[in-house]
């Protein structure tokens, strides 16, 4: 059954507000929380059922703004997504994690703002380690991200 967009209004409204309530995070990190997952689902035209939230104790801050990792569950087949928003009271897009060609670490391996820059990533074949040094299409943050290997060419090398 179809909601309509009051409904579905409604049923985000709620969803951020009960987060809020029985969060085991302060108020502002439920809040975000609660706010990324209706951002996510909106975005990809899921609903909120279908996107679970969390702190990224790998890349965490000690500042306001906290990234936070979403995971989308496809209704259909189960197969599950995992996204980043490094800074969630202010960033529009999500980075999609997956597997470092060189060191198999998770990673941000593309930008996704609306489903079709996800249909575009998942429409081209895995890079390899080869393509890497070649390729323009990884977000900026693929090259300094904290998740690669420690012996991993990219990264943060400080």
């Amino acid at each position: 059954m179809k909601l309509s967009l009051a409904e579905r209004a409604h049923a985000a409204a709620v969803h951020v507000r009960r987060n809020i309530a029985l969060s085991p995070y302060s108020p502002y990190r439920s809040e975000e929380h609660a706010r990324t997952a209706v951002r996510l689902a909106a975005a990809l035209g899921l609903d909120l059922d279908q996107i679970t939230v969390a702190p990224d104790w790998l890349r965490r801050r000690t500042i306001p703004g906290e990234p936070v990792l979403a995971t989308a569950t496809c209704p259909d087949s189960g197969e599950k997504y995992v996204f980043l928003t490094r800074h969630p009271a202010y960033d529009t897009a999500f980075e999609l994690l997956g597997p470092c060609p060189a060191c198999a670490a998770h990673v941000p391996l593309a930008t996704i703002r609306h489903l079709a820059d996800l249909g575009n990533h998942l429409a081209h074949p895995p890079l390899t380690a080869e393509e890497l040094p070649h390729t323009d299409t990884l977000p900026d943050t693929f090259a300094r991200d904290e998740a690669h290997a420690p012996t991993c060419r990219y990264g943060s090398t400080t």
